[in-house]
């Protein structure tokens, strides 16, 4: 896996020769080795790909996100066949058991809340963390009192003030889904290297969702995005934006480790998956 990250925002042509990828535009021609990238953001839509390049970047499994005319994720390239025992590991997800699959979603959930109440304390908030951290001992299985739910409302309110709603059109917002896509994206990639199917969710169901499970596994990478919005956000979008492009430079700690976060992301993932193959054990964990 490489680790850079390439962000083209400029009226170019990207192509392919030798193992690199060829950027070329009005003034300039550089050449990246595939090695090198981890991840190719086309930021604006006045970019030309060849098709070569394209199925280059599938083999190497170059993640590619593209954006619309207003600079947002809108898509990114999903290869049919990440590995040769595809069909085998699809047998297995459909097979996964509602108790199984119910006891991997809460303990993904649970990190979820317990990195929300971290983050409030680590804001001085303590006695909204104290709050988060008891709907976080009283999470049951699937979540039928709806914790979750009542935990992000406090969460937010929290950070961005009591009026705030997620529904609302500011660059707080426009940030967090901006960073959100680009968690979806990362481990959208990486449910289909296991050989998953990213639509079969573990309690994300929406029939217009292509994403169910990558949404499910994300979950508590979701503050480590909160983080930099509540830190930036008295900025604009596109100076949120750009503060957010450091998630693919920094390190975070993982199992002991200083790690990038696309290596984590992936480690995490197929972890995951081991443990719905294996009735839930070895859950990894996550904390911010």
């Amino acid at each position: 896996m490489g680790w850079r990250t390439v962000v083209v925002n400029t009226h170019s042509k990207l192509s392919y020769k030798n193992n690199h990828l060829i950027f070329k535009d009005a003034s300039r021609t550089e050449l990246i080795h595939l090695s090198e990238i981890d991840i190719l953001l086309l930021e604006t839509t006045d970019i030309v790909l060849t098709t070569m390049l394209i199925k280059r970047l599938v083999d190497e499994n170059i993640l590619l996100i593209f954006c619309d005319d207003k600079r947002l994720p809108i898509a990114q390239l999903m290869p049919y066949y990440a590995r040769h025992d595809s069909s085998l590991q699809l047998s297995r997800q459909i097979a996964w058991a509602e108790d199984v699959k119910a006891e991997v979603w809460t303990a993904i959930i649970a990190q979820k809340i317990l990195n929300q109440a971290y983050f409030l304390g680590e804001c001085q908030f303590f006695e909204k963390s104290q709050a988060v951290m008891e709907m976080y001992h009283g999470l049951e299985s699937f979540d039928p009192t709806n914790r979750e739910g009542h935990a992000a409302r406090t969460y937010f309110n929290t950070l961005f003030g009591n009026d705030f709603s997620r529904e609302q059109d500011n660059p707080i917002n426009a940030g967090l889904d901006y960073g959100y896509s680009l968690l979806l994206s990362m481990f959208a990639r990486e449910v289909v290297v296991c050989g998953c199917m990213t639509q079969f969710g573990l309690k994300h169901a929406n029939q217009f969702n292509q994403f169910n499970f990558a949404s499910d596994i994300m979950e508590p990478f979701r503050p480590v995005i909160d983080c930099i919005v509540y830190a930036n956000r008295d900025k604009s979008f596109v100076g949120i934006k750009r503060e957010l492009f450091t998630i693919f430079s920094e390190t975070f700690s993982y199992q002991g480790k200083e790690m990038y976060l696309t290596n984590i992301v992936s480690d995490y993932t197929k972890k995951v998956i081991k443990a719905l193959n294996t009735n839930g054990k070895g859950m990894p964990e996550f904390r911010i």
